[in-house]
């Protein structure tokens, strides 16, 4: 068995456990829904509708779903201690980090597309460029989980993990998060340029952040 296959093994492992038993789908969908509504009555409807701040908006609540997602889905592993099994594999720890960001990727997309349809309906806006705003929206998706699954990883041991962890990953994220922001605003608008170029620094945070991720990520567990 080949480090991909590897991978996607314990990906499906993840995703049949959250079939089986989605109590983290179903916290990060009402937690992220309520954020959302939320953040939108602060600011009241004139102001959320702007198109900077309802991605904002949207963005933040997806942060905050993806480490909701992410602290379930290794919560489940230690419970049963079943992640001991996984890293007792040859090659098992590079296999775990992979197939947990391809798991929590495909919840998290689930997630966003929930929100995003909320956020449209509530704030009721106005998509200038569908295309560019759902190309900026799976690069988000992207390149959120590899730092915050690296630094579950890191704090895997550690009782105030719920707390350690967006401790540890959310002053990483910020530069992603502004990217994904600006990026399903210029679409919003409809600056197909600007839109495509934080797709692309999306793309490349995705690219840099999981090939780290899978290097340093079997000395992080030790």
């Amino acid at each position: 068995m080949n480090a991909l296959d590897r991978a996607l093994l314990v990906a499906a492992r993840e995703l049949a456990a959250e079939r089986r038993h989605p109590d983290g789908l179903v916290a990060a969908l009402t937690f992220t829904g309520m954020l959302v509504l939320i953040e939108s009555l602060a600011f009241g409807p004139g102001q959320a509708r702007q198109p900077g701040v309802a991605s904002a908006l949207f963005w933040i609540a997806i942060l905050f779903a993806a480490t909701l997602v992410a602290t379930r889905s290794f919560d489940r592993e230690l419970e049963d201690d079943a992640i001991d099994a996984v890293l007792a594999l040859r090659g098992g720890r590079e296999a775990l980090y992979a197939g947990k960001l391809v798991a929590i990727a495909v919840v998290l997309a689930i997630v966003a597309l929930a929100a995003a349809v909320l956020s449209l309906v509530l704030l009721d806006l106005d998509v200038a460029l569908g295309g560019h705003l759902v190309l900026v929206g799976v690069l988000g998706i992207l390149a959120l989980p590899p730092v915050i699954v690296l630094t579950t990883l890191l704090a895997l041991r550690v009782r105030a993990r719920v707390a350690l962890v967006p401790i540890l990953s959310f002053p990483i994220l910020i530069p992603q998060l502004v990217a994904c922001t600006q990026g399903a605003a210029a679409a919003l608008t409809g600056d197909a340029s600007a839109a495509l170029g934080w797709a692309g620094i999306l793309a490349a945070f995705a690219l840099v952040y999981g090939v780290l991720g899978i290097t340093i990520v079997p000395a992080a567990i030790e």
